[in-house]
């Protein structure tokens, strides 16, 4: 377990190293190859002395465990390796770094907001991207997974018998949304494999009789889950308590349980200041966008006024049982691409075992696992869009019970057939999530030569054709505002700008306009040459907050005052004339 906390801790340390020297120097590749060597040179300091038994027990697996993970190295690779196409590796996780690499340097990017948050993962992102690969940042991704299986195998290994550990590590890396997630560059594998080194790394300091070297290696864990996404703030919190509880129910000191606490919340708050610093130098608000008003009367992203659950009630009319259900439905409903399923994927045959691994499991530290998970969960229900990538911090957590649930139902002879079909049905419902996602992307097609990276970007993204006109045709000096085109920007090699999604903008330009030629310089003054619009949904927005006069004005700026260049499968490039 200590080497890959020392793996996360060098990660996660050259990650900062880079925010720093991009804040301070020009991005270079010279630097960026620099931290690469360090990289690996820190890596082999580990890994060299392999005749060491403490660098062997991580390793040491049946023959049969090594070809089955081979296996699946083998059929998720292909979809590892494919361009880039998920809607947020294009929104902000490869279009930030993008923008750091062409500007030079980690600048500030006022119109887009997810630019504020903490991008430690986003970072490693860099390193590829100076060289041109945009899908080893995918493979980076995906080894937070790997890491992450290898932390709940580690802990199992030492609870239960070593195959239902290893039941652990597979059940987790092919569950439906950790597959989807590792074929991406996306941040939430990160964040996960730091909150589980946090959350494992206070275990052990408690077992270890309160040696101040496992709180501050959670600690520190905690700092880099901070520095990878916000939600991280829970972790904070929990952990923070976490250690004060541990402590002073062992030594009913409250002073020092305080003080432990304290200590804990300090260290992870170092390891997170530099993201603090910088939004605190730019905003004036160290966690910009969260609680801006706090801060400052600025405005930071969007954040609708009416609660998550509300919310959910007015746009998918559920009833109030039925979303008090939510922590059930999430394994069963789930479906990629619908929020209103949780954009995401589990597994049913969870909720078979996880009960299981409350009865007769010799493992103090089940409830606090449970008690984890279910403030995690409390916390996220009230004050987030229920998004199951969201929830993944606790994912390890339900595969800890169901390999305690596995190992329970197995020792009980007359459920033992029964469990076994369950196990089979749970690999048989993960396998087919990945035959579904073969069908859906097709990457032998795109591996094998039969489909060039430009025919396998325009069939799956219906606004890449477009984009790829406007970038061999448009001037250099072009700057292009999207219009409800879902805020991609990776594939633009112009400048381009876009507002907050309920087109506040759009709205203040049309209201303040008389007539066309007023509303063509509202776009003129901000520097706008030319509009990317998705028509239909420009169309909808245009019927639902304007009136007759208003519309008129509309109507008359796109005939008079555009010139329609390109146009495909709903999505219009504009020039303003």
């Amino acid at each position: 377990m200590l080497l890959i906390y020392k793996i996360g801790f060098i990660v996660g340390g050259l990650s900062l190293l880079i925010f720093c020297l991009g804040q301070l120097f020009p991005i270079s590749s010279v630097y960026l190859t620099i931290i690469l060597i360090l990289l690996f040179a820190s890596l082999a300091f580990l890994f060299l002395p392999v005749f060491r038994r403490d660098r062997l027990e991580l390793f040491r697996v049946n023959k049969w465990h090594f070809v089955f993970f081979c296996i699946f190295i083998v059929i998720t690779l292909p979809l590892v390796l494919l361009p880039p196409t998920a809607r947020d590796e294009l929104i902000v996780h490869l279009a930030v770094p993008k923008l750091y690499l062409q500007k030079g340097s980690i600048f500030e990017i006022p119109f887009m907001g997810f630019s504020y948050v903490p991008m430690n993962i986003d970072l490693l992102y860099l390193i590829p991207m100076v060289f041109g690969n945009d899908v080893l940042p995918k493979l980076i991704h995906f080894c937070f997974a790997i890491l992450t299986a290898l932390i709940i195998y580690t802990y199992l290994s030492k609870k239960i018998e070593r195959d239902f550990a290893v039941f652990g590590f597979f059940i987790f890396l092919t569950t439906p949304i950790v597959i989807q997630l590792s074929t991406t560059a996306y941040i939430d594998l990160g964040l996960t494999f730091y909150s589980t080194l946090a959350l494992i790394g206070m275990l052990k300091w408690r077992e270890a009789d309160f040696k101040i070297k496992w709180l501050i290696y959670s600690a520190i864990s905690t700092g880099f889950a901070l520095g990878s996404k916000y939600s991280a703030l829970i972790l904070l919190l929990f952990f923070t308590l976490t250690a004060i509880y541990f402590y002073s129910q062992a030594t009913r000191n409250q002073l020092k349980a305080i003080q432990t606490g304290f200590l804990y919340f300090c260290v992870a708050i170092l390891v997170f200041s530099p993201w603090l610093i910088r939004n605190y130098l730019w905003t004036g608000n160290p966690i910009y966008p969260l609680a801006n008003g706090l801060f400052t009367s600025g405005q930071g992203m969007h954040l609708s006024s009416l609660p998550p659950l509300q919310m959910r009630n007015l746009l998918y009319g559920e009833s109030l049982w039925y979303i008090l259900l939510m922590p059930l439905r999430i394994f069963w409903e789930g479906k990629d691409g619908s929020h209103q399923y949780f954009d995401g994927v589990l597994n049913p045959f969870f909720l078979l075992f996880i009960p299981f691994a409350f009865i007769g499991i010799k493992d103090r530290n089940i409830k606090y696992f449970a008690l984890f998970a279910f403030f995690f969960f409390f916390i996220a229900f009230f004050t987030v869009d229920i998004v199951i990538r969201y929830l993944l911090p606790i994912l390890p957590v339900f595969i800890i019970f169901v390999a305690y649930g596995i190992k329970k139902s197995f020792e009980i002879r007359r459920l033992k057939p029964i469990a076994m079909i369950a196990v089979a049905g749970l690999f048989i419902f993960n396998g087919w999530y990945v035959v579904n996602l073969y069908a859906k992307y097709q990457p032998q097609k795109y591996l094998i030569g039969k489909e060039t990276r430009e025919q396998y970007l325009s069939r799956m993204l219906p606004d890449y054709p477009a984009v790829a006109f406007a970038n061999s045709i448009l001037p250099d000096n072009a700057k292009v505002m999207l219009l409800f085109t879902g805020d991609r920007g990776y594939y633009w090699e112009r400048e381009y700008y876009y507002g907050d999604r309920m087109g506040s903008d759009i709205i203040d330009f049309v209201k303040k306009a008389s007539n066309e030629k007023e509303l063509r310089d509202k776009f003129k003054a901000i520097g706008i040459t030319h509009l990317f619009v998705r028509d239909s949904l420009f169309a909808k927005f245009s019927r639902d907050n304007f009136g007759t006069d208003k519309m008129e004005i509309i109507d008359k700026f796109f005939k008079t005052q555009l010139k329609p260049m390109y146009s495909k499968n709903d999505y219009t490039l504009y020039e303003i004339i």
